[in-house]
């Protein structure tokens, strides 16, 4: 077009044209005449028109070529302008989508982009983030950390990973994961870019591990000085090696300022406080008569109940009337009887001044006091009959006889102690837990469940038509059924689950940490197993065939509330017997 810079060559472009010019031009020059001087001036003139021709051609090409190459070139760079344009929109759509936070930095550490997951994970709008330092989104306790990652000689290393605190918005605190990246240009650093990773979890999770590491450390050692204890139970019978050994095992759990124990001579109208430490030091055994009506170790020999103070100056009103301390009060204290088949022969106390004990330090306690009581006993009894010894030592037959008898009493008494504490806890027919065992542990673990913030599901299991397979097989046949359940229970869950019979042909199984959707796997497990199992002539009974209903309920997800969880889970049971028997029902 005019005034462009090929608007002057367009007469030129067609090679037709240039040609037809320089033919007019040579025939021109050849129609002249050919004699005389004029015809060498004009031959020569023709020549050099000829070579001008010549020479304005080839610029005319290389002016050509040389359009057409920038015409090329420029689309070119369109093209790339497009393409990069493009790649930087995808890039930022991929950075914006990313599941992880990102950002980026110049080399002074102040934020030049955020990405919306990171701002989120902060609690901030990205607006807020850019143009900060990274030190102001840093908690304090890690400045020296990001600040040697920033540092020259780190600017060396590409990648860096960093495990630190970020602060954000409204007093958020997030722990990260960053790992970093240097941005070069031309080989030298321009600027930082950082991945961010929510590792706020995952330190729960470790910290989770850590506590559970150390109660299960501290449980091995209560276990352990149990075992001492247990162990001096059956060993020593010189009762102050047994006390010293009852105190040291106390001392080392607890770490008890003060410490004793009373045995209560019942025909001598006293209470001997065998062994007393108080502020860590000993104090010689004394005695004091039985009753004056005043006193916490006459009121736990005379209740047979334990006592507990957390805090003394707090929780005295609910501490009965006659049980007052004498001498310096403390601030905890723990009072367990010592008893002997439902006798009370002493009594085990712990108190401390600056400590305060918690319901753990109870149960330990009275775990102790349950094996320490039988020792005592037993000392008090080889004590004598050592006496006995001195008195009859003419005798030898008669002392073997003695000896032979009451270590004949001894076996007996610990023999029928140990029965006495199974069957307790236990059902006659099943082997199982029994209902008052199933009450008591369930109440332990749901308050350690909201303790801790756990899951705990209860299975209710019913065996199906169970009234029939009695009345047509007759109940030996009946209590043989239930034992069997009994033990396709025991075999489908965890050895940490409770497996309880509820009553009749009712079963209860309490699943420790375990959610509804694992209960009721189990459940089915079990429901599966037990129609498996071949019962003895169960093709007589009107079904077929023996059969349970399972109602399974959960805490908290259900109930928060051990009656209204045992009620959910039958409940549900009772569901699944109207809707046909044989299934797994939820609350």
């Amino acid at each position: 077009m005019p005034g462009s810079a090929t608007g002057w060559v367009r007469p030129f472009a067609c090679p037709g044209a240039v040609a037809g010019c320089a033919a007019s031009v040579f025939g021109s020059a050849f129609a002249m005449p050919i004699d005389g001087p004029l015809f060498a001036s004009q031959q020569q003139m023709s020549m050099a028109f000829f070579m001008a021709l010549t020479i304005l051609g080839a610029l005319l090409f290389v002016v050509l070529a040389t359009v057409a190459a920038n015409r090329a070139l420029s689309r070119k760079v369109r093209a790339t302008i497009r393409d990069l344009s493009e790649s930087e929109a995808k890039y930022r759509q991929l950075i914006e989508n990313a599941s992880d936070g990102m950002f980026v930095a110049d080399l002074d550490g102040t934020i030049t982009y955020v990405n919306e997951p990171l701002a989120a994970m902060l609690g901030c709008g990205a607006h807020e983030l850019v143009g900060r330092r990274i030190f102001e989104v840093v908690a304090d306790t890690c400045h020296d950390e990001v600040a040697a990652a920033l540092s020259p000689s780190s600017m060396s290393r590409d990648c860096q990973m960093l495990d630190v605190e970020l602060a954000g918005c409204g007093g958020k605190s997030v722990y990260c994961q960053i790992n970093t990246s240097v941005i070069r240009k031309e080989g030298a650093p321009v600027a930082i870019q950082g991945v961010v990773r929510d590792m706020t979890q995952r330190r729960q999770l470790e910290e989770e591990l850590r506590r559970q590491t150390e109660e299960a450390r501290r449980f091995a050692a209560e276990m352990m000085s149990i075992y001492k204890v247990a162990v001096a139970t059956t060993s020593v019978l010189d009762l102050p090696a047994l006390l010293e050994v009852m105190y040291e095992q106390v001392a080392a759990i607890i770490g008890n300022e003060s410490f004793f124990v009373a045995l209560f001579d019942e025909q001598a109208s006293e209470i001997r406080f065998e062994m007393v430490v108080d502020h860590g030091v000993r104090v010689a055994s004394f005695a004091r008569p039985y009753p004056t009506g005043k006193g916490l170790t006459e009121w736990v020999i005379k209740s047979g109940k334990p006592l507990f103070i957390r805090d003394s100056s707090r929780d005295m009103e609910h501490v009965p009337t006659e049980a007052i301390m004498l001498g310096d009060k403390p601030l905890s204290v723990i009072a367990v009887p010592l008893s002997v088949q439902n006798r009370v022969i002493g009594v085990m106390s712990v108190q401390s001044y600056t400590q305060r004990f918690e319901e753990d330090h109870v149960r330990i306690v009275c775990t102790i006091g349950t094996q320490a009581a039988i020792a005592i006993e037993n000392a008090r009894l080889y004590r004598e009959l050592k006496a006995k010894n001195e008195l009859l030592e003419k005798s030898e037959a008669e002392l073997r006889r003695v000896n032979a008898r009451l270590d004949r009493q001894l076996a007996e008494v610990t023999r029928l102690h140990r029965i006495a504490e199974r069957l307790a806890i236990t059902d006659s027919v099943t082997g199982l837990f029994n209902h008052r065992h199933f009450q008591e542990r369930l109440a332990e673990e749901l308050a350690r469940c909201e303790r801790y913030g756990r899951y705990l599901s209860l299975l209710m299991v019913d065996i199906d038509d169970f009234k029939q397979y009695n009345d047509v097989l007759g109940h030996p046949a009946g209590d043989a059924a239930l034992k069997a359940v009994a033990r396709l229970l025991t075999r489908s869950v965890r050895s940490t689950d409770i497996v309880a019979r509820y009553g009749g042909e009712e079963f209860v199984v309490i699943l420790l940490e375990a959610q509804k959707a694992h209960a009721l796997k189990v459940a089915e497990k079990i429901r599966a197993r037990i129609e498996a199992y071949p019962f003895p002539n169960e093709d007589q009974i009107p079904s077929g065939r023996v059969t349970v209903t399972v109602g399974v309920a959960t805490y908290p997800t259900d109930a928060r509330t051990q009656k209204d969880l045992i009620y959910l889970a039958d409940m549900a049971c009772y569901r699944g017997k109207r809707e046909g028997r044989n299934r797994v029902i939820e609350a």
